[in-house]
């Protein structure tokens, strides 16, 4: 998990009813919001601090490991290769499993916290320049709450936030000629509002959360 302090609604990965069993959680006190969205990635100092929480998980007894945050899919080849349990470092992860169900050809968009970090290296290997990507930064609540780590959010104004920024997506979707296929939360604190991602979209909605409710081994 991320240092912070803004509030985990259910749905979101760091509030435990998201979940239908037990859920172990450790905090990296130095993984702020800001030590982790980096477009160049994170230091190498952070990455061995996360791979240390992740091996006291294992040792407490979890059976699979997960991030908070989908910036941190770049872990995911290292964190394999040391944990010796199945790990979920993104939700960018789940893309090969998408384009296996969708055909090569499909349109993914994926929802981000923030489209202007968001970088290739972001994607573990995954990414390819096809996908259509949007982020909250235009919005005027749940990025700031995120980024500027507030105690208080407003949910209403944070998921008006979602449906401009799914808006957005479609609108790209559309100029390509194409409608969405499914969309992709990046970012576990948007995972509260996909039901009304899929409102928007009209498309199956896929998340980091969702995957572990169905994964044997979580």
């Amino acid at each position: 998990m991320l240092a912070t302090r803004f509030p985990r609604l259910p749905g979101d990965i760091g509030n435990p009813a998201s979940f239908d069993r037990p859920v172990l959680y450790r905090r990296v006190e130095s993984a702020r919001v800001a030590a982790v969205t980096r477009p160049e990635g994170i230091a190498d100092a952070l990455a061995g601090e996360i791979e240390q929480a992740a091996r006291a998980l294992v040792a407490a007894g979890a059976g699979e490991i997960a991030t908070s945050c989908g910036f941190l899919g770049a872990l995911q080849p290292r964190l394999e290769a040391t944990l010796g349990v199945p790990v979920r470092a993104s939700a960018l992860g789940l893309l090969p499993a998408l384009r296996a169900r969708l055909g090569a050809g499909a349109t993914i968009g994926i929802l981000t916290f923030d489209s202007r970090r968001l970088r290739p290296l972001h994607f573990g290997g995954h990414w390819s320049g096809d996908l259509l990507v949007e982020g909250l930064e235009q919005g005027r609540e749940l990025h700031a709450v995120i980024a500027e780590d507030r105690e208080r959010l407003d949910r209403a104004a944070a998921e008006r936030d979602v449906a401009e920024a799914t808006e957005r997506l479609c609108d790209r979707a559309r100029r390509t000629g194409r409608g969405l296929e499914a969309v992709l939360l990046e970012c576990t604190n948007i995972g509260p509002y996909a039901r009304r991602v899929r409102q928007v979209a009209g498309c199956p909605v896929f998340d980091l959360v969702g995957s572990l409710r169905r994964s044997p081994a979580a």
